[in-house]
């Protein structure tokens, strides 16, 4: 029989067990309702195309590495709007009347556009990547700097002088007196249109090469891309004569193995397009930041954002990392040899 001290130090005990517990359930309580939701990102591609769709998965994947996992804190919403700027913003301002997101990620020029279009005037934030032109799109007013709103992004295409200086330095090993006339093959896809428009500025500091174009209406969808490659054949047969070789600039055209394999079939070499794919196949130079450095580079922007991050504070930036490849049998069909330099950048990437 319990002493009235031990009953005493009993009830003490029992009493100092329950407050635990109920100490316990409520913290646990307490946590499960303020455990904060998952986040939701909203991608919008222009289109689908390898480097488009691998470039996602390369996001999504950091994103995970980050710390967001897919049907844990963060849920992806996928819309790709099939090259058409209108259904682009269709889709989009639906899937933001549905569920507000955290944010969206636009991916190439078009998409980039219609987000703006509908986020300008929100406080919903943008982050695009595979956008050719960020100034020439009014993103920011200078590579590196901010844009002072709500989105911010990455390019992803090489300078158009550094462009023009690995293909001016391949072509100047035929020591011809004549320049080479190279043809710009673009359509007018946004982002066509304004590296076509960097490489004519740049074009005059480099005596090897003269630059002139071959231009084509753009057009969505796979009925679409039949007509600009026929588009593109007839330029090039009008004008084969004239020229030494052919330009790809960046653009679904670029990216569309089709596309590329019939101008290759007209015997006119492409000195130079911004796929290594391309440079397998027979461009001369090829120059290009790769699905895996775009979509890492992207998620560790969102991953700021979804942090607090004003996105109107980031820089818009080029990529960190770009890597090269060269067809040496091209370069030999217009008389020219890669020089060392150029065949140690492409590193693995040097085809024939």
């Amino acid at each position: 029989m319990r002493s009235g001290r031990g009953r005493s130090v009993f009830r003490t005990a029992v009493r100092l067990v329950l407050c635990l517990f109920l100490w316990g359930a409520f913290s646990l309580s307490a946590g499960a309702s303020t455990k904060s939701p998952a986040k939701h990102i909203v991608i919008l591609s222009t289109l689908s195309s390898p480097l488009l769709d691998t470039s996602i998965v390369w996001f999504r994947k950091e994103m995970a590495e980050r710390g967001y996992v897919d049907g844990d804190n963060v849920s992806y919403e996928f819309l790709n709007a099939e090259g058409d700027i209108v259904q682009a913003v269709s889709l989009l301002s639906s899937a933001i009347a549905k569920r507000r997101p955290d944010l969206i990620l636009t991916v190439a020029t078009l998409a980039t556009r219609a987000g703006r279009e509908l986020l300008a005037a929100t406080r919903i934030p943008q982050l695009f990547m595979i956008v050719t032109d960020p100034v020439d799109e009014g993103l920011t007013q200078a590579m590196g700097t901010p844009s002072g709103s709500n989105v911010t992004g990455q390019s992803h295409v090489v300078p158009a002088e550094s462009q023009l200086a690995v293909v001016s330095e391949v072509l100047r090993t035929a020591k011809r007196e004549a320049p080479f006339r190279i043809a710009i093959l673009r359509s007018d896809y946004p982002s066509a249109l304004s590296v076509s428009a960097q490489l004519r500025a740049a074009a005059p500091n480099y005596p090897a090469i003269e630059l002139v174009e071959l231009g084509f209406p753009y057009r969505p969808g796979d009925s679409g891309s039949l007509e600009m490659k026929a588009s593109a054949l007839r330029l090039i047969e009008q004008h084969r004569k004239s020229l030494d070789g052919l330009w790809l600039v960046a653009g679904p055209n670029q990216a569309n193995r089709a596309f590329v394999a019939a101008v290759q079939e007209t015997g006119v070499p492409i000195v130079n397009s911004g796929n290594i794919g391309n440079a397998r196949r027979g461009a001369m130079v090829a120059l290009q930041s790769t699905a895996e450095f775009i979509g890492k580079d992207a998620a560790e922007t969102a991953v700021t954002i979804l942090a607090g991050t004003d996105p109107g504070e980031i820089p818009i930036t080029r990529p960190r990392q770009f890597v090269a490849g060269v067809n040496v049998t091209t370069a030999g069909r217009l008389g020219a040899v890669i020089p060392s330099a150029i065949l140690e950048l492409a590193q693995g990437n040097v085809f024939h």
